[in-house]
């Protein structure tokens, strides 16, 4: 009996063994694992993860940001660049629809918006920078005042190219969206930088080391890279 007993509580042992370590590697490789397409549990994992909107949230998506600190702050410059794979585009805009946004909506969003990698890229400009006329896309200022925006276009002097293995991947499509400071009675809204995006078919980017490539308009080079690899 007491051998009988010894090798069960050997075995319940073993077996609770095997069982943490299939639970850690289940737990794991997931979150380490580019997938295109994206299937429903990781549908779901990404909605919830961004209904969640908390601590873990924001340590998940740390590596899909980079800060660019490289180059002269003197002139229009790259300060963040960002890549979110189909399972952050889900999770982004999960924890961007925190009331009433169901699992089901987050399915078809992905299945209208298809497997798709952005990169986004955020340029800003100094506050020195040359002011100009006030644009028709400016949001209203307050007090009645009119605000003063500095050149929309300037983004348009910058170069972007996205890496793999050394060749060029093509953007499906690139639009932008100005970064406006907000105007209060005291002074004028204007122009702070602008929101750049490089959407991609992601079927065309692999599971690997990505290189995003921006050309400054003083002909200076910004290269940032991210393992897909690492990221989900």
């Amino acid at each position: 009996m007491k051998d009988t007993a010894g090798l069960a509580r050997r075995s319940k042992v073993g077996l609770s063994g095997l069982l943490a370590f299939g639970g850690m590697l289940s737990s794991s490789a997931p979150l380490h694992a580019y997938e295109v397409p994206l299937s429903p549990v990781a549908v779901h994992d990404a909605w919830t993860l961004g209904q969640r909107n908390d601590q873990a949230t924001a340590e998940f998506l740390s590596p899909y940001s980079k800060q660019v600190v490289e180059g002269t702050q003197q002139g229009p410059h790259v300060a963040e660049i960002e890549v979110l794979t189909p399972f952050a585009l889900v999770l982004d805009q999960s924890r961007q629809n925190l009331s009433g946004y169901s699992e089901q909506q987050a399915l078809q969003a992905y299945k209208q918006r298809g497997d798709t990698v952005i990169v986004r890229i955020r340029l800003m400009l100094p506050a020195a920078y040359p002011q100009a006329e006030r644009s028709s896309h400016a949001p209203p200022a307050t007090g009645g005042q009119s605000a003063t925006l500095r050149p929309e276009n300037f983004w348009q002097s910058f170069q972007f190219a996205v890496k793999q293995h050394g060749k060029v991947i093509d953007a499906r499509s690139v639009h932008n969206k100005p970064v406006y400071s907000s105007a209060t009675k005291a002074s004028s809204a204007t122009l702070d930088g602008q929101t750049v995006w490089l959407e991609f078919d992601a079927k065309a980017v692999g599971s690997d080391e990505i290189v995003v490539e921006v050309t400054t308009p003083d002909a200076k080079t910004v290269n940032v890279g991210f393992d897909l690899k690492k990221l989900r």
